[in-house]
């Protein structure tokens, strides 16, 4: 009866503690790194309309100092070509009543005087506002004209840092409507800049 007894504490003793071991769990290793999660923001690259070049300009055997050259507009300008004689020719980029016009001709030149510049006693040209420019090639050009005005032509700087009409790639005038826009002025800045010597 003694053993039976002991045997029965053992059992119960064996199954009670069998239990409680099961309950009791092992600490899981703590992981001490954090996950980060790079975030990457889309780039938005801007629509921008396809642009042409337009290749114009005389050779020098036409008898001119002017270059022949290369410019950029975007597919929304048109180009047209015309000569009167095989010494002259004139590029014009219009659009929606905006005209961009390079004219190489034999044709007489003039300085470009802006305020606080001396008087100058030969042919000159006067402006009250200006804007500069500086072509593919290098060249530094300014986009002169009145205040409100509607109408520009652009000179060019000379090895003597001052400004004179016409550039290397001709007569530059410029002509908008009076309704024109900012945006379609920094367009035509960008057509002017994008000039380069062929």
């Amino acid at each position: 009866m003694l053993v039976l007894l002991v045997l029965g504490a053992m059992s119960y003793g064996g199954y009670y503690f069998g239990i409680k071991t099961k309950q009791i769990t092992k600490p899981e290793a703590v992981n001490t790194e954090v996950e980060v999660l790079e975030t990457i923001e889309p780039i938005v690259v801007p629509t921008q309309e396809p642009l042409i070049t337009v290749v114009a300009g005389l050779p020098k055997s036409a008898g001119l100092s002017f270059d022949q050259y290369s410019v950029m507009t975007g597919a929304d300008w048109a180009s047209k070509k015309e000569y009167q004689t095989a010494m002259d020719e004139k590029l014009t980029l219009t659009k929606d009543g905006y005209s961009i016009t390079i004219f190489q001709a034999a044709t007489g030149g003039a300085l470009c005087l802006y305020p606080g510049d001396p008087e100058f006693e030969g042919p000159s040209s006067k402006y009250a506002v200006f804007t500069n420019l500086t072509t593919k090639d290098g060249k530094i050009l300014r986009r002169s004209g009145d205040v409100n005005g509607t109408a520009f032509t652009v000179c060019q700087k000379a090895a003597d840092n001052s400004y004179q009409q016409p550039t290397t790639y001709g007569h530059i005038s410029i002509k908008m409507p009076n309704t024109w826009t900012q945006e379609v002025l920094i367009e035509i800045d960008s057509i002017i800049s994008s000039l380069k010597k062929i």
